[in-house]
């Protein structure tokens, strides 16, 4: 990375930041870390591994000082899912697509001009299956609507300012330091087969998501960063598997080793049937190949989790 030494990482105290540091630190990058503390948690950051800032990165009087001498940021800072922006659209504006922004704006007048940002399969929606970069975007929820604004935002700013973004569409990520998306699939099986609890699934089972492992995210988030060419780029990042998710279910009781009952209740409002992601764009342009299949990263997953989880008292 000739052009990258310093790295801003909005909202890197979270799940995704804490790998994306460790990751980071490996290559010898000096790094920056924005965060409310909300939802991360410092003790995710390895000790000298990165210059935390506890601060809200809307705010100017936060990230103008953090920004000094940085060459790239990456945005991961956000109000995340779909079921608590449907209970909570207000929220979701005021720290997804208004917080965007403001990171944008504040990169413009710094000069950074390198900006990966955090953007969601949400964000292209009700659309046909499989999901790729040029399919015109229904999103169902808040989250993907405030996600679609922040992936417009970033190309306006890259056409308008000469920036060099790219919105990477996450698909379901999963990994180490996952504990608090408890409204996720894999964290919320995990924990209830280590307490010997029932699983439960919104739906029938028959509903398909693709999981990506963290470490496989973060190697995207990294060729994104480095990539000169880019200019308001979008790419989904995803395996190009599709899972019913009744099968991953199913994979964390058999990894964990628990005997536990999968039980079914109705579907969530905001969340699409069916994902299946065309990565074909971001293996041409990034020669992204994502290394992790399912059942190996829910093994290290579950090994985290016995490590280090510990259910509320």
């Amino acid at each position: 990375m000739p052009d990258v030494r310093r790295v801003l990482i909005t909202g890197g105290c979270g799940f995704i930041g804490a790998n994306l540091v460790r990751i980071l630190a490996e290559r010898d990058l000096e790094i920056r870390v924005v965060d409310d503390l909300r939802k991360g948690d410092v003790s995710r950051i390895p000790e000298g591994a990165a210059e935390v800032t506890i601060g809200d990165c809307a705010d100017p009087a936060v990230m103008d000082p953090a920004l000094e001498g940085v060459d790239a940021v990456v945005h991961l800072a956000s109000e995340t899912g779909v079921a608590p922006s449907v209970e909570d659209p207000v929220t979701d504006f005021e720290g997804n697509l208004a917080t965007t922004f403001r990171v944008l704006e504040a990169c413009r007048r710094a000069g950074v001009e390198r900006l990966v940002f955090a953007s969601t399969g949400a964000a292209a929606g009700d659309v046909e299956p499989p999901i790729h970069e040029e399919v015109v975007p229904r999103p169902l929820s808040p989250y993907g609507a405030g996600k679609l604004g922040g992936e417009a935002y970033c190309h306006a700013y890259a056409s308008a300012f000469g920036m060099r973004t790219a919105a990477l569409r996450f698909s379901n990520v999963y990994g180490p330091h996952s504990a608090r998306k408890t409204w996720t699939a894999v964290p919320s099986f995990i924990m209830k087969c280590l307490t010997g609890e029932d699983i439960t699934i919104y739906g029938d089972g028959s509903q398909t998501r693709d999981f990506i492992y963290v470490d496989d995210l973060c190697d995207a988030i990294v060729r994104a960063m480095d990539a000169d060419e880019l200019a308001g780029e979008v790419f989904q990042v995803a395996t190009g598997v599709e899972t019913p998710i009744r099968d991953v279910a199913e994979l964390v009781r058999n990894v964990v080793g628990a005997d536990v009952e999968i039980r079914f209740e109705g579907r969530r409002p905001g969340e699409a049937y069916r994902t299946s992601v065309d990565i074909s764009k971001i293996r041409r342009m990034l020669g992204f190949d994502p290394k992790v299949d399912l059942e190996e990263g829910l093994r290290r997953t579950a090994d985290w989790y016995r490590e280090n989880w510990r259910p509320a008292s």
